[in-house]
């Protein structure tokens, strides 16, 4: 199933799908060392090479700084999915340099499942759930 959505930061990646119910920020819901989310949904668990999915951020402009960190030390998500992508999240992709897709024509939160693979071309703005 594809699904159209609007290019945030570009890129090409695929990988398993890990969904965070709750709104997120990279300043203060993840270890920058591990990639360890220590809030909601998935406390406790690793983003690390995962297309990580979420509604839509909160926070802090030092966001983006942290999602350097984590391209650092090796444990930053592959993409980023969300319904909206407030301007720090846009800065996330930019800076971090990790691809970006929102605005999808249908709730991703509603459609993609933990444990999904998807394969982004945020290029295009367009995701692809190839299964489980």
């Amino acid at each position: 199933m594809k699904i159209k959505g609007k290019t945030v930061f570009g890129g090409k990646v695929e990988g398993e799908a890990m969904v965070q119910q709750e709104n997120f920020s990279f300043f203060g819901d993840v270890n920058r060392e591990t990639g360890i989310i220590n809030v909601g949904t998935n406390a406790g668990k690793s983003f690390k090479d995962k297309i990580f999915i979420f509604p839509k951020g909160k926070g802090s402009t030092l966001a983006p700084y942290v999602a350097i960190n984590c391209v650092e030390n090796g444990v930053a998500p592959k993409a980023i999915l969300c319904q909206k992508a407030d301007g720090v999240i846009a800065l996330v992709g930019v800076m971090a340099k990790i691809p970006i897709v929102d605005e999808f024509e249908q709730d991703i939160m509603k459609t993609v499942k933990t444990g999904d693979y998807i394969k982004v071309d945020a290029d295009q703005g367009v995701i692809e759930i190839v299964g489980k």
